[in-house]
């Protein structure tokens, strides 16, 4: 692989680190709410629950994206 390729293997990847890390930090700050021992309302909890579905589906997204541009 030529140094070129090599550059674009690692920004590709720094890029998708950095694209990973703030729906992960989304799942994992909500999902911390949740299992905490304080009193959450329904109402929050159904947020919260709804917004770890739709960063996780963001991570699918990336990892997919990544997935094929590998091929």
């Amino acid at each position: 692989m030529s140094a070129d390729g090599t550059d674009t293997a690692v920004s590709a990847a720094r890029r998708l680190r950095h694209d990973l890390r703030t729906p992960l930090t989304i799942v994992t700050g909500f999902a911390e709410i949740l299992a905490a021992d304080r009193p959450v309302s329904d109402e929050d909890r159904r947020d919260y629950a709804q917004r770890i579905v739709a960063a996780a589906e963001e991570i699918r997204e990336l990892i997919d994206a990544a997935k094929l541009a590998g091929e």
